[in-house]
């Protein structure tokens, strides 16, 4: 490959690394005197738009190595979530996918919501929920950078980016492929091809093949079926062409589709939120609705990068990507045995993207990237519940399960009042597109003013701006009271977003670091179904975000041993809450509002260790103190103040520990173990911090909160140099943790719990 440099990461280097003596290699020689080092060699990362080595980039970094994905057996990235300190993903179904970076992040179910998260696939972002869960196929490595980043991408982001890198097409032809099988039916085959077409021109595609039943037992006589069953397909192809002296052409198509039945919760209350759940639905992993839910989501992209490099060093990047994703789902919206409710929600999203970044030549005094950036996402949303059977309805007055839930709704008698009233006898709808627009120009420079300190000034300039074209009708919403109306408007927001950083380098191998910087995430519209009151709402504010951060990095002399050090405080104004809000009556509404202020604070801590020749060790941990300073009108109405409350799916302690082992077999072949721990603390999911739910029958039921976990997986194998055969079990304990619980918009209580044990058998064979 013409003027290029392969940057290799050590087959040793697992999640939480911080690690040094880093390599730089030209040729396959070098590569494997290079791999004969028995020291822990260093991670090169591109979370600053350039090659760095981990250590010398001033903020909070994690990667997670392609060694580590395999070795815990992750298929998609909220697998990853437990092995990286402050990092959530909530991802029980597509539609509600989560991404939490030191506590902050967010649902967007809401077209016009964003994430406050940033995910990456090699440089594209990728922008609402149900693109963010991505198949874990021939990744090189993926980076997890805390705190705002504004200055180096182009995309708002407050709490933190994931930046995804796939393995390039390389000059050598090579192929791999990869048989999972393991228990509830799980089938799993991928791999890729790569082949060189010409001298400068080089092929790679790969693939990916899911299929698994699900853990969640629906035992409706009607409905017999597992809830989370999996079919999921994706492919990946990349043309890496060369032929222009110092050009570099890489064009990529993916695409991947799923057929699925998604789990929305398991019911412990029945569909008001009232009494205990009917006797059939009781029990863990099991639900007793009268049809099962199904989900259908493809998802695609075409992107193009080009790079220049100038003769004296510095070069041109620019990315230009079109990605699509439609998403359809059908829930029981009742989460009962009675045809009460059903929803049937469709949302797509075709979003455009172009990046330009000019990277001044490395070695100089000065160092500098500029970057401009433009972003447009074009969202339709088409949603509507649909109510059931009249008969069925109407029979609820004489169904001795609902008949506590009637009453205590003030609902036992139709005496006096019309039916039509009181339950919707049609569908209830709303329909619409919200256009984004988004501008930025961005910069960050670096200056060695000694030979021991650099800083760094980052600056980002960005406006955006939301067009809503939106319809809601609730007209036969009955005492639900649902709003109709049609909204057009548009908002503009627009920031600038500077940041700092100071680095001293105390000697070569160890690094300290200051860091200030500032975020945002652009304001919106609540489309969602909603009263008549919330139109005079419908808008939310801007937030923005101020991070201040101090740590350490580095390694020993001997270089077998790594770590790192972080202290940070974020604050946060004009937060943008979304909750279920009880009206009372079995009535909810879904809102979105502004908390006036939100703190977070804490430490983060990781270190890997060379033990001996053959063993490693990495450790991982972090304490959050995540908050609302002022939030006067963000709880339910006999509890509006939620200041100096947790933030929802916050957890003050997570840690984890990883041990890999390897010996030799014989002169072509060893055998290797793998085991990692990971420990999360208790989280609250209401703003007001409850843990019970009191029923009209005097019951109480378990609502709102989540007991710390702890999630053990291993994996053993035997590996040489063209086949791989290992078995692995994940939720190695069969532990029984709930790792949701939330109310649903009848007033029903759920809760799920985490994937029960599974295990299997991976066989690999490289060509």
């Amino acid at each position: 490959m013409k003027n290029k440099k392969i940057f290799k990461l050590s087959l040793l280097a697992i999640a939480t690394s911080t690690v040094a003596n880093f390599s730089v290699a030209n040729d396959k020689e070098s590569l494997t005197e290079i791999a004969k080092n028995e020291q822990i060699e260093v991670i090169m990362v591109t979370s600053q738009k350039r090659y760095q080595r981990l250590i010398d980039v001033p903020t909070s970094v994690t990667v997670v190595t392609t060694d580590t994905i395999n070795n815990s057996s992750a298929q998609q990235l909220g697998d990853i979530a437990d092995l990286v300190p402050n990092l959530d993903m909530e991802d029980v179904n597509s539609f509600n996918n989560k991404v939490s970076i030191r506590g902050v992040g967010s649902h967007s179910r809401n077209i016009s919501f964003d994430t406050r998260v940033g995910v990456y696939l090699d440089g594209v972002y990728l922008g609402q929920s149900p693109g963010l869960n991505q198949e874990l196929m021939d990744i090189e490595r993926i980076e997890i950078l805390r705190g705002p980043q504004g200055s180096l991408f182009g995309k708002n982001t407050v709490a933190g980016a994931i930046n995804i890198t796939t393995l390039r097409p390389a000059d050598n032809f090579e192929a791999k492929v990869k048989v999972r099988v393991g228990n509830y039916n799980a089938q799993q085959i991928n791999g890729y091809v790569n082949a060189p077409i010409s001298d400068d021109v080089f092929l790679k595609v790969s693939a990916n093949s899911l299929k698994r039943d699900g853990f969640v037992d629906n035992l409706h006589p009607d409905a017999l079926g597992d809830v989370g069953d999996k079919n999921n397909q994706s492919f990946r192809a990349q043309l890496l062409v060369e032929s222009i002296d110092n050009l570099s052409l890489m064009l990529t198509l993916d695409g991947s589709s799923a057929d699925e039945t998604p789990l929305f919760g398991e019911h412990l209350t029945d569909s008001l939120g009232l009494i205990p759940v009917e006797a059939g639905a009781a029990g863990i992993r099991t639900t007793y609705n009268d049809f099962l839910p199904s989900e259908d989501r493809d998802s695609s992209g075409i992107s193009l990068e080009a790079i220049y490099d100038f003769s004296d060093g510095s070069s041109f990047k620019s990315i230009t990507a079109q990605r699509d994703v439609k998403l359809n789902f059908i829930m029981d919206l009742d989460y009962s045995s009675l045809n009460i409710f059903s929803l049937d929600y469709t949302d797509e999203y075709d979003q455009f993207t172009q990046e330009f970044q000019y990277t001044s030549n490395l070695g100089g005094k000065v160092e500098f990237i500029l970057g401009a950036y433009y972003y447009q996402q074009d969202s339709f949303t088409d949603r509507s519940s649909i109510p059931g059977d009249r008969d069925t309805i109407i029979n609820l007055f004489d169904n001795t399960f609902l008949a506590a839930s009637l009453a205590g709704a003030g609902l036992s008698t139709f005496e006096g009042t019309p039916f039509e009233a009181l339950y919707p006898l049609g569908e209830n709808n709303h329909i619409g597109t919200v256009d984004t627009q988004s501008y930025a120009l961005f910069t960050n420079i670096t200056y060695d003013f000694s030979a021991q300190w650099q800083m760094s000034l980052g600056m980002r300039w960005g406006e955006e701006s939301k067009k809503v074209d939106w319809s809601t009708d609730g007209t036969k919403s009955g005492l639900f009271q649902l709003a109709t109306a049609d909204i057009i408007d548009k908002k503009i927001d627009s920031d600038f977003l500077p940041s700092i950083a100071l680095n001293y380098n105390y000697d070569s191998n160890n690094v300290f670091y200051a860091r200030i910087a500032t975020g945002s995430k652009s304001g919106g519209y609540n489309l969602d179904f909603i009263t008549a009151a919330q139109l005079e709402a419908l808008e939310f504010d801007k937030e923005s975000s101020i991070n201040y951060e101090v740590g350490f990095k580095g390694y020993s002399n001997d270089q077998s041993l790594s770590y790192t050090f972080t202290m940070f405080k974020t604050n946060y104004d004009d937060y943008q809450q979304t909750q279920f809000i009880d009206l009372g009556d079995s009535r909810t509404i879904i809102a979105i509002a502004n908390a006036a202020e939100v703190a977070t604070n804490g430490v983060e801590f990781e270190l890997s260790a060379k033990v001996t020749n053959n063993f490693t060790l990495a450790l991982a941990a972090s304490y959050l103190d995540a908050s609302f300073d002022k939030f006067e009108n963000g709880g339910t109405a006999d509890d509006p103040d939620v200041s100096g409350n947790r933030l929802p799916e916050s957890s003050k302690y997570q840690a984890v520990m990883m041990l890999d082992y390897s010996a030799e077999i014989n002169e072509t072949s060893h055998w290797f173990t793998h085991l990692d721990i990971s420990y999360t603390g208790d989280q609250y999911t209401t703003t007001n911090n409850v843990k019970k739910q009191s029923l009209v029958t005097g019951d109480a039921v378990d609502f709102g909160y989540l007991p710390s976990r702890t999630a053990i997986n291993t994996k053993v194998g035997v590996r040489n140099d063209d086949w791989t055969v290992s078995f692995w079990i994940r939720n190695l304990a069969d532990s029984d943790d709930i790792v949701y619980s939330r109310r649903q918009f009848l007033g029903g209580i759920d809760q799920g719990w985490s994937a029960p044990r599974t295990y299997g058998i991976d066989v690999i064979y490289n060509f």
